[in-house]
C-alpha cells in the first residue's frame, strides 16, 4: 500500500491545505451538506428544464442479503473519473462507474454481525454498516463504521458470533482507488469507558451507529442508538481524530443519577437515549456539532416543571436538541433544548428527526443572526435560535423559548430541507400527508410576523406513517426558477417539485418511473445525475442523456 506515501502522520500536512483543495463541484461526499440544510447547491447541472429529458441511465443490481441503508455518494477521483461508492449491511463496500454503472472495485471489509442475535432479522439478515460513510475529498479516502464481531480467541461470552456481546463497531479509512485499508487503519473502538461516565463502557454489540457520519476538520462524529430498541444501552456521540487516531465517547445519559447496571440484557437498563435520526446527519456550523436525542432514563433532573437553562450543565439528556464542541477534555455540552410538552407525547418524540442549520446569509433577523429547524415525531417543527437553543420551560408560564412552533398533519422521520434564494424556503415532508413549503418572511422579528408562513402543498399525500424522504434541493447555478425540491417515497419512488409555490401549490415535475425507494431515503447527486436506491434495493441512475444500462 506504499505506506510510506500514505503514513497518516501526513495527514496533517493534508489538512491544513484543506481549505484551498475541494471535491469537484459536482460531487456529493456526504450525506447532504454539512449544516443538514437540505440544501445541496447549484453545482450539479440539473435544473428543471433538463428534467424533461431524465431517463434511466443504469441500475445496479446488489447480492440478495445486501440492504443499503447508507446512502451512496459520489466522488471524482485524482484520475478525473468521477465514481459512486456504496456501503450495504453485509459490509461490502463498492465502487461504481458514474457514468456506465460498472463496477470497479468491490470489498468486503469484515464479517457482518448476524441479527438472530437481536431477534431483528426484518431489518436485514445481518448488520454490518447502516449509517452513510463520509468521503475526504483532497486524499481519496472515505471513512465509516463497520459491524462486525471479535475473533473466537477473544469472545467475551459462549455461543458464538451470534450473542451481542461478541459483536463489536470497527472504524474503517479506505482508499476509494482500489479499496485498500488505509495505514493503521481500522480502528477498534469497543471496551472503552465514556468520558463523561466511567460505568458506561462502549460495546458495539449492544448499539446500532445509524446517522450518516460528520466531518469537521480533523474530526469525524458519528451517532450510536438503540439496536432495534432492545438490550442495555447508553445513546453515545463519538468523536474520532482521524490524524492523531485519539477516540472520544460522550454519552447523553452520564453522571451518578443516570440509569445504569451491568445487567446487559435489561432493557434500556443503561438510560437509551440514542442518537438515530432516522438517518439523517448529524450538523455543523463549521465548529460546533447539533444533534438530537430520542427517549431516555426517567430519573432526567427535567422530569417535572421547574424550568432548566439551556446553557447550565445537564448530565442527563432525552427528547432534547443537543449542542456539543469538542476540546482538549473531551466532548462538552454547550446547549440543549426540550419540548415543555415532552411528558404528554405519547411515544412521539423528537429524536427521529435532526437539527437543520439553516444559510445564515439568507435566513436571519436583526435580532437572531443563526437559525436552526428541528423535527420529529411529535408533529411539529422548531424554529430556534442556534446562539440560544432555550432549555426546557423557560418560555412564558412554562411554555418553550423557540423562535417559532409549526403544527404539521403528521410526524416527521428525518428533517427539513431548505432553499436560500428567492426569499428562502423550507420544506417538511410528514408522513401520512403531503410535502409542505413554508416561505421565509422578510420583515420577520417585529414581533407581529412569525418567520416561516405557509406558501405551498403537494396534492399528492404519502399514504404511509414512516419512511418518507428528507427533502434535498437543488438549483442550476443558483439561477431563480432553477431550484428544484427532491423527495423520495417508498412507494412511488423520486418524485421532485420546483422550489418556488405556485399559487399554494408545490408543482411536481415529471420523472422516469422508479420502483419506490428505501425508508428515510434521499437521493445523491453528481454531474447532471441523480442517483438513489430504490424498493428492489437497485442503485439507480437517472439523467439526461446516455443508454439504459443494467449491471450485476
Amino acid at each position: 500500500m506504499h505506506r510510506t506515501r500514505y503514513f497518516l502522520a501526513l495527514v496533517h500536512f493534508f489538512l491544513s491545505l484543506a481549505s484551498l483543495i475541494d471535491s469537484a463541484p459536482s460531487d456529493s461526499p456526504r450525506d447532504a451538506d454539512i449544516a443538514q440544510s437540505g440544501y445541496v447547491g447549484g453545482d450539479h447541472n440539473i435544473g428543471p428544464e433538463s428534467l424533461s429529458r431524465f431517463q434511466h441511465l443504469w441500475n445496479f443490481t446488489f447480492k440478495p442479503d445486501e440492504k443499503h441503508y447508507a446512502r451512496p455518494l459520489v466522488h471524482t477521483l485524482a484520475s478525473g473519473k468521477q465514481i459512486v461508492f456504496t456501503a450495504s449491511t453485509e459490509n461490502v463496500v463498492r465502487t461504481i462507474d458514474a457514468t456506465t454503472g460498472e463496477i470497479m472495485y468491490e470489498r468486503q471489509v469484515a464479517p457482518p454481525w448476524p441479527m438472530a442475535g437481536a431477534y431483528c432479522e426484518t431489518v436485514s439478515k445481518n448488520l454490518g454498516i447502516m449509517g452513510t460513510p463520509v468521503i475526504y475529498p483532497e486524499y481519496d479516502v472515505a471513512f465509516f463504521f463497520v459491524k462486525s464481531y471479535i475473533d473466537a480467541r477473544d469472545y467475551r461470552v459462549p455461543g458464538g458470533a451470534n450473542p451481542p456481546l461478541n459483536s463489536v463497531y470497527y472504524f474503517y479509512a479506505v482508499y476509494l482507488d482500489g479499496l485498500g485499508d488505509v495505514y493503521k487503519f481500522p480502528l477498534f473502538i469497543d471496551d472503552v469507558p465514556a468520558d463523561n461516565d466511567e460505568r458506561k463502557l462502549f460495546l458495539g454489540g449492544l448499539v446500532l451507529q445509524r446517522p450518516s457520519l460528520l466531518s469537521v476538520g480533523d474530526v469525524v462524529y458519528a451517532g450510536f442508538g438503540g439496536l432495534c430498541d432492545a438490550f442495555n444501552y447508553t445513546g453515545t456521540l463519538v468523536a474520532i481524530n482521524i490524524n492523531t487516531r485519539t477516540i472520544n465517547r460522550w454519552v447523553t445519559q452520564g453522571g451518578p443519577t443516570s440509569p445504569w447496571t451491568s445487567n446487559w440484557t435489561k432493557w434500556h437498563g443503561g438510560g437509551a437515549g440514542g442518537i438515530w435520526q432516522s438517518g439523517m446527519g448529524l450538523a455543523s456550523d463549521g465548529h460546533d456539532v447539533f444533534f438530537s436525542i430520542d427517549n431516555g432514563g426517567t430519573t432526567d433532573t427535567n422530569a417535572s416543571s421547574i424550568p432548566v437553562q439551556g446553557k447550565s450543565h445537564q448530565d442527563i439528556l432525552s427528547e432534547s436538541i443537543a449542542r456539543v464542541s469538542l476540546n482538549d477534555s473531551g466532548v462538552q455540552l454547550l446547549d440543549f433544548f426540550r419540548p415543555a410538552d415532552y411528558l404528554s407525547d405519547a411515544g412521539q418524540d423528537i429524536g427521529s428527526g435532526g437539527v437543520s442549520i439553516l444559510d445564515p446569509m439568507t435566513f436571519n433577523t436583526s435580532a437572531v443572526p443563526h437559525i436552526g429547524v428541528s423535527t420529529g415525531r411529535n408533529a411539529k417543527v422548531y424554529v430556534q435560535n442556534l446562539d440560544e437553543l432555550g432549555g426546557y420551560r423557560t418560555g412564558a408560564n412554562g411554555t418553550d423559548t423557540v423562535l417559532q412552533t409549526i403544527h404539521l398533519r403528521g410526524e416527521v422521520f428525518g428533517g427539513i430541507g431548505s432553499y436560500p434564494l428567492e426569499g428562502g424556503y423550507i420544506y417538511v415532508n410528514p408522513g401520512n400527508a403531503s410535502l409542505v413549503a413554508y416561505r421565509f418572511s422578510a420583515s420577520a422579528g417585529n414581533g407581529s410576523t412569525e418567520l416561516f408562513a405557509l406558501a405551498g402543498t403537494a396534492e399528492t399525500e404519502n399514504t404511509h406513517w414512516g419512511g418518507g424522504g428528507i427533502p434535498t434541493v437543488t438549483s442550476k447555478n443558483g439561477d431563480p426558477g432553477s431550484g428544484i425540491v427532491w423527495v423520495t417515497d417508498v412507494q412511488r419512488g423520486l418524485l421532485a417539485y420546483k422550489a418556488v409555490p405556485v399559487d399554494g401549490k408545490l408543482v411536481e415535475l415529471a420523472l422516469p418511473k422508479v420502483d419506490g425507494a428505501v425508508r428515510f431515503g434521499r437521493p445523491i447527486f453528481g454531474d447532471g445525475k441523480v442517483y438513489l436506491f430504490d424498493g428492489k434495493g437497485r442503485l439507480i441512475a437517472l439523467g439526461a442523456s446516455g443508454n439504459i444500462t443494467a449491471a450485476a
